[in-house]
């Protein structure tokens, strides 16, 4: 399955707004070089499908969103050219980007009782297409590189 880096976002501080990169460097076992983030453990990078801010699950476009949708802050922001393909993208995959390669560790996405979308039952356009990943290869990522799932490393 191949992608293409849409954005690189670095957050030198906890809360702020972001920086967006053209190109970042991935550090092994840590993180994105400059973020507040990259401490090790496997959240060390988090990951964001690009649909799930332009369309819903069924390509119609977005209506409501849901409270994550502007609280949730990626450092990469990848398009799939199916992105129907990126729900099958799971804990345990790896991603190469580049010379770097990030290993699933989880989704991130759970839903917030106070969030209105939560309280109507409806579909959020985040769920299942944000993740955590770790740095297991470093390397250098650049927007508009193309990205590949692959299922091991």
């Amino acid at each position: 399955m191949e992608g293409i880096i849409g954005k690189i976002k670095v957050y030198p501080e906890k809360g702020s707004k972001g920086v967006e990169l053209s190109e970042g460097r991935l550090i092994e076992n840590l993180g994105l070089e400059g973020d507040c983030h990259a401490k090790g453990g496997d959240r060390q990078i988090s990951l964001l499908f690009t649909e799930c801010r332009e369309n819903s699950s069924d390509s119609e476009p977005i209506t409501e969103k849901g409270l994550c949708h502007d609280r949730f802050r990626e450092n990469i922001a990848v398009k799939y050219q199916a992105p129907f393909h990126a729900k099958h993208i799971a804990p345990g995959m790896f991603i190469e980007a580049g010379a770097a390669v990030l290993e699933i560790t989880r989704e991130t996405k759970h839903c917030h009782e106070e969030c209105n979308l939560y309280k109507a039952g409806k579909s959020c356009s985040l769920a299942a297409r944000n993740l955590f990943a770790r740095v297991v290869k470093g390397g250098v990522i650049r927007t508009g590189e193309k990205t590949f799932v692959i299922n091991s490393f």
